[in-house]
């Protein structure tokens, strides 16, 4: 769950984005999980949805531990970008402000750094759906 305050915009990047409403200072949680708004997929949950609910999984979910993680949130909009303003901390459980973050700025990750190959859902997410790595600058 996000735990800034953030909107939805269009974005430079991609489609829309998610922007600061407020100064985001280095080091700041920009979100953490949380159990009941922020859910968790393992491969075995994933076998019997519809195609359509393993695209959706494939665009917005990202892969952590053999598992896929759905923010439940606007979280989910968060962009790539090699440059990113956003990150993980070492044990990876939460995503921290890398940089002061200011106001009307997009909030983005490096999704090559941010999350674990999709290698469980081989066979179950399409693989033309699947990420792949993003070319890095």
């Amino acid at each position: 769950m996000l735990r800034v305050k953030t909107s939805l915009k269009p974005s430079r990047i991609h489609g829309l984005g998610l922007f600061a409403e407020e100064r985001i200072p280095r080091g700041t949680v920009v979100w953490l999980y949380e159990a009941g708004l922020d859910l968790r997929f393992w491969p075995e949950d994933v076998e019997d949805m519809a195609p359509e609910a393993r695209a959706f999984l494939a665009r917005y979910a990202y892969c952590e531990h053999d598992t896929l993680v759905l923010c439940g949130d606007h979280a989910r909009f968060m962009n790539h970008s090699p440059e990113a303003t956003c990150g993980n901390n070492p044990e990876r459980t939460a995503t921290l402000a890398l940089r002061d973050i200011e106001p009307g700025e997009e909030l983005t990750d490096n999704y090559a750094t941010m999350e674990d190959p999709w290698t469980a859902f081989e066979g179950l997410i399409e693989s033309e759906l699947l990420p792949r790595p993003p070319t890095v600058h």
